[in-house]
C-alpha cells in the first residue's frame, strides 16, 4: 500500500511493521505502525483508529502520523518482531502493553516522537 510522504509528497511512505492493540475507551480497532518514506527517509509512527460505536451507519475512522526519531521506529520495530503474536489485538506479550502506553503517548516507550504535531496519512 503506498501512503503519501508529508515530507516530500513522494507515494513512497511504507508500513514497516505494525502491531494491532486492544480496543480502549474510545476506538473498537487500533494499531500502531512504523513507517518509513523510501523516497526521502522520513520517518514516524502510524496511528489507526477505527470505532462501530453508536448507530450501524456511525462507523468513524482516523489514520494519523506523528514524526519520530529513526530509533523510535528501531524499537517498535523490535517490539513488534518480539511479539508471538502482532495481529492479535488481546496478545498479553510485554510488547503489546508496551506499545498500548506508547499510543497514550507515553515518551518512556518511544522517545522522540512528537505527539504534538500529527499528520493525516493519506494514500497515494
Amino acid at each position: 500500500m503506498a501512503l503519501q510522504c508529508p515530507a516530500c509528497g513522494q507515494a513512497r511512505l511504507v508500513i514497516q511493521a505494525s502491531v494491532e492493540l486492544p480496543p480502549d475507551h474510545r476506538s473498537d480497532e487500533r494499531t500502531i505502525q512504523a513507517l518509513r518514506c523510501a523516497g526521502c527517509d522520513f520517518t514516524a509512527i502510524g496511528r489507526y483508529e477505527e470505532s462501530r460505536r453508536g448507530r450501524l451507519d456511525d462507523e468513524s475512522w482516523f489514520h494519523l502520523g506523528y514524526p519520530a526519531p529513526p530509533e523510535a521506529i528501531a524499537t517498535l520495530k523490535r517490539l513488534a518482531s518480539a511479539c508471538p503474536n502482532p495481529r492479535k489485538p488481546r496478545c498479553k506479550c510485554s510488547s503489546h502493553r508496551r506499545l498500548d502506553r506508547a499510543l497514550d503517548e507515553d515518551d518512556s516507550v518511544l522517545p522522540g516522537v512528537d505527539w504534538s504535531h500529527p499528520f493525516a496519512i493519506q494514500l497515494a
